[in-house]
């Protein structure tokens, strides 16, 4: 009892001065040097107390170890190792638990939170900005999400977004979209490794990098090295702005296209107001361009008028999920009441189709616009064909995902 009321006037006094714990989530693949980052920020601690937990999908916990046998973690430092799962899943509640018990204590000065490498970043950034303990505290009352760092291993993703024949590296295809999340969320985007490029290809990645991620700091490092005050206590994180954000990251209403005329980077977005022809659409998968390196958006099939289907792709990784159903498809008076909450609904609503639409982002190197977009004409519905629905390659048969 007398260790509870301990504990509670720590949070309360926490609370009253005002000082929440700054938490910085970093974020990468495996490999890319996020452990690195973190005994680097250890070396240039200058007196402060260092809570970090450790996040790894193994039973043994690798960077635990390292991160303790590292001579400047010192006995003020507390780590919390979290294995056998994801804090993104099912260690989730574990993760936000263990932030709130280092944050009320009173014994640390900030909170570094190492991801495992298959972690989708927006997912610990909401557990951590707006979590609730076992005991139902929230999260927020003692600790402050700060910084979403993604650390990349520069050398890798060069060859990944290089477009090329198509044949790109197998060891890529599955870790393609992660890696790409990974950068498409975050405040500071640490490109490390970046010694092993020349200053042609370190230009050429920013560039490219650019288009996908436009507000991140962006900074280049080898072993991680870079400026403290870049990633802890920045205050970059805006919650309202970035977590909203990206939940409504199929809106490209507001993409504004690029192109570099030296590296010949550049984007696009395609809409259209009439539904796709599924069989064609999926036959033209088949021959994707390989200049084009990114693409995601929001999808229309006429044989499946009242769902929505998004698609995400980069290098040969693809995948089109069902990810809901148009507004236009609900009853009258939900489609009222949905007006009433979304103000930009209006800008978007079409009198016959209403928020229906195609609206595609691409982004590669020397892609042929012109051909993608007769090629995407060509796949669409034309007013007098009839189609048969049982042919439809996107109907959900076991799975809720079509992947090419």
């Amino acid at each position: 009892m007398m260790l509870n009321s301990i504990y509670y006037y720590l949070v309360e006094r926490v609370m009253n001065m005002g000082q929440r714990v700054p938490v910085t989530i970093i974020s990468g693949y495996l490999g890319a040097g996020k452990t690195t980052l973190i005994l680097h920020l250890l070396k240039c601690k200058e007196g402060k107390r260092v809570g970090i937990i450790v996040n790894d999908l193994a039973a043994v916990n690798v960077d635990e170890k390292m991160i303790q046998r590292s001579p400047d973690f010192s006995k003020a430092d507390q780590l919390v190792a979290l294995t056998h799962g994801s804090i993104g899943g099912q260690l989730q509640q574990q993760l936000i638990d263990q932030t709130y018990r280092l944050a009320a204590s009173g014994t640390v000065d900030l909170i570094l939170v190492e991801s495992s490498g298959i972690v989708q970043p927006d997912m610990a950034a909401k557990a951590i900005a707006r979590g609730t303990t076992t005991d139902g505290e929230k999260l927020a009352t003692v600790c402050r999400l700060d910084t979403n760092v993604t650390v990349v291993d520069g050398f890798r993703v060069l060859h990944q977004f290089l477009p090329g024949d198509g044949a790109y590296n197998q060891d890529f295809t599955q870790s393609n979209q992660l890696i790409i999340n990974q950068i498409e969320f975050c405040d500071v985007l640490l490109f490390n490794k970046t010694d092993l490029l020349t200053a042609e290809q370190q230009t050429y990645l920013e560039k490219f990098v650019r288009q996908l991620q436009p507000r991140a700091v962006f900074l280049e490092t080898k072993f991680a090295i870079v400026p403290v005050s870049k990633v802890i206590n920045t205050h970059l994180f805006d919650e309202k702005h970035e977590l909203e954000a990206y939940d409504r990251s199929d809106d490209l209403s507001h993409f504004k296209e690029h192109h570099d005329l030296k590296f010949g980077i550049d984007s696009f977005v395609y809409r259209r107001r009439r539904p796709f022809n599924p069989m064609r659409f999926d036959a033209w998968l088949d021959q994707w361009p390989p200049a084009i390196t990114r693409c995601k958006g929001v999808m229309w099939v006429i044989t499946q008028p009242e769902r929505v289907f998004t698609i995400s792709q980069s290098g040969r990784a693809m995948d089109i999920i069902p990810s809901g159903y148009w507004i236009a498809s609900m009853k009258d008076w939900e489609i009222k009441k949905i007006f009433t909450v979304r103000q930009n609904l209006r800008q978007i609503w079409d009198p016959r189709f209403g928020d229906r639409m195609i609206e595609l982002v691409f982004i590669g190197q020397n892609m042929n616009r012109n051909k993608i977009i007769h090629d995407l004409d060509q796949c669409l519905m034309r007013e007098d064909e009839v189609i048969d629905v049982r042919q439809d390659p996107f109907r959900l048969r076991h799975s809720n995902a079509h992947s090419k």
